[in-house]
């Protein structure tokens, strides 16, 4: 076990409910296989106003936790929006909380992650809170995310994920004092196009605006089991990700500062941390962390860019572009990797905004690439196959 090392109090598990029974069953059942601290304290805050909440109530109060107190309350009909923010202001009397929605299914060790994390990260005013799994997707051409592997147990990016999330108190008092007044705030597009009952787009503006940032396991310890619910009406299993079984005694998490896998609100990495590799970039006398723009998934607001650095703002983009001053290709994986080792090509380009076509084709050749970047490619053909050096093993084998 792993109480010794706890510095802060283990935070308060809190469960969102509404609607489906079979879920919040089934996530009990996983809390009940996981390793969870002495004196850890259940709550079950259910919405009202649905035909299956009589049943939600049901499990809830029928369940059996024996880690501390459980705790099941029932509102009048909060929305989506009131019952995350009920659940996030329990930090005030817990000093940090553990959120699950009921259709999650969470690891043996989350509760380990959740408390490592917060005391690694909770002494950084830039550290928003703490995710329990991280999107394997991007939300934006929902193909694969793979951050930088720098040695560490996490990685930082400018969203909140929902499968799961942890907050201490002053993580989540910094959000309740700034979204609103992150209103104004412009984000990607593809946010506007979810519902005025999602906290989501408004938690991303006041990210944004305030400059930070979740931090995010690279091995998930919660996994979203997809159930049909109030934004989705048939089950789906895109969300589903592998969760760990196992967990070291103390994970290895490096500071927002020291982190290379440090990703903004479009999950593009950060101009700052690819600047530390860019050596061989010195004559073209940029300051990346100021002039150079990634938008290698081809998604950004271009015309944003130029308004807000000016016209020889340096763009790294898949979209097509008159007169690159580097071009690169696009074999590595994760994609930036093509561009840190200096790997030859057309694919990827860096240059000026002004240089950069945005229209309809831009964006054909953007996708094109980044989706022929992602294929795994086939294995090789009996013909390549006879000629390798294992088949030829294989055959000399079989003559003795």
């Amino acid at each position: 076990m792993y109480e010794a090392a706890l510095i802060m109090p283990a935070p308060a598990i809190v469960i969102a409910a509404h609607s489906r029974p079979q879920s919040l069953r089934r996530l009990l059942a996983s809390l009940e296989r996981a390793e969870i601290h002495t004196d850890t304290d259940l709550v079950i805050s259910i919405d009202a106003g649905a035909d299956e909440t009589p049943a939600v109530v049901d499990v809830a109060r029928a369940f059996d936790w024996r880690h501390g107190d459980l705790q099941v309350i029932e509102h009048e009909r909060l929305g989506l929006i009131g019952n995350f923010h009920f659940c996030g202001d329990l930090t005030e009397r817990f000093g940090s909380v553990v959120l699950l929605e009921d259709d999650l299914i969470v690891g043996p060790h989350f509760l380990h992650w959740a408390t490592d994390a917060l005391q690694s990260s909770d002494v950084d005013d830039r550290v928003a809170g703490v995710c329990l799994s991280a999107p394997w997707f991007d939300g934006f051409r929902h193909l694969p995310m793979e951050p930088i592997l720098d040695g560490s147990d996490g990685f930082y990016a400018q969203i909140p994920w929902f499968h799961g999330m942890a907050w201490t108190e002053r993580m989540w008092k910094g959000y309740r004092s700034g979204v609103d007044a992150a209103s104004d705030v412009a984000i990607h597009p593809a946010f506007d196009s979810l519902g005025d009952d999602e906290w989501f787009p408004p938690a991303v503006r006041e990210l944004v605006a305030s400059g930070r940032y979740y931090l995010f396991p690279r091995a998930a310890h919660a996994s979203n089991s997809g159930d049909a619910g109030t934004h989705f009406s048939d089950s789906s299993d895109f969300f589903q990700v592998p969760l760990s079984l196992g967990a070291p005694d103390r994970f290895s998490l490096l500071s927002l500062d020291d982190s290379l896998a440090v990703y903004d609100d479009h999950l593009e990495l950060e101009s700052s941390r690819l600047a530390r590799y860019l050596g061989f970039m010195d004559d073209l006398a940029i300051d990346p962390t100021i002039d150079l723009t990634v938008d290698l998934l081809g998604m950004r607001d271009l015309a944003a860019v130029r308004s807000r650095l000016g016209a020889q703002a340096l763009v790294l983009t898949t979209r097509p572009m008159k007169n690159p001053q580097r071009s690169w290709g696009s074999s590595l994986r994760p994609l930036v990797m093509n561009v840190i080792y200096d790997i030859a090509g057309d694919d990827i380009h860096l240059g000026r905004v002004d240089d950069v076509r945005t229209d309809r084709y831009a964006n054909l050749v953007s996708r094109s690439t980044l989706r022929h970047h992602e294929k795994r490619g086939r294995l090789p053909g009996p013909k390549s196959f006879r000629d390798s050096t294992i088949d030829r093993l294989i055959r000399k084998s079989r003559r003795l």
